[in-house]
This record gives C-alpha cells, structure tokens and sequence, in this order.
C-alpha cells in the first residue's frame, strides 16, 4: 500500500453498504443450501458471510469522501482445502474445535482482500 493511500486511510473511517433485506436473503440462502446438502453447506457458510460483508465495506477518508472498497478474493476452490481440514478436525474434537474455526475463516478471508 502506497504512502500516500496510508495517510488518507489513517484519519478516516469504514462503512457497510448492505440492508437488512440483504442480509435475510443471504440467510435464506445459506439455510436452503444446508438443508439440501445435509449441513455440509454450513461449513461454506462462514466463508460466504465473511466474503459478503467484506466485500460491502466501503473506505472514506477525513472529509466523508468515498476512497475505496474492499474486495475478498476468495474462491471455491481455495475454501474446500480449509474445509476438508477443519471437517476433520471438527469430528475427532466434537464439535470443539468450531469457534477456532471461525476465527480461520476471519483470517482467510482478511488475507485474500483487496482495496479497490
């Protein structure tokens, strides 16, 4: 990141640009694709969700002007590897192991965006 975007970023502020409209779709969504792949979908879900607010999170600087947006990188093909894993590590725990695996999903998601 240049210096010059640094300094903008340094006395400004995040927004979100979603409704709550948005949110119950995405819900629905998710809740249907779980039902119809017997839960494996909500293994997917937390990724989703994390690459959807990602991506509606706006950048303003010190004066309210937009400059810039965010946007998560994150394909399929790169969750299924993380998935298999914490599959794995969520059936020996019991379940246990599900918070630490919010947590990875955060941090996937955050390492594969961009600002725009």
């Amino acid at each position: 990141m240049s210096t010059e975007i640094r300094s903008v970023l340094a006395h400004g502020r995040i927004g979100v640009d979603f409704s709550m409209m948005d949110v119950l779709g995405h819900v629905i969504i998710w809740t249907l694709i779980s039902i119809f792949t017997a839960g494996i979908g909500l293994f997917f879900w937390p990724y989703a969700s994390s690459k959807f607010i990602i991506n509606n999170i706006i950048l303003y600087d010190h004066t309210d002007a937009r400059v810039g947006r965010l946007r998560c990188n994150l394909s399929a093909g790169s969750q299924i590897g993380h998935i298999v894993l914490w599959i794995f590590i969520s059936v020996i725990t019991a379940g246990l192991a599900f918070p630490f695996y919010m947590f990875g999903v955060v941090r996937t998601a955050l390492n594969r965006t961009t600002i725009l």
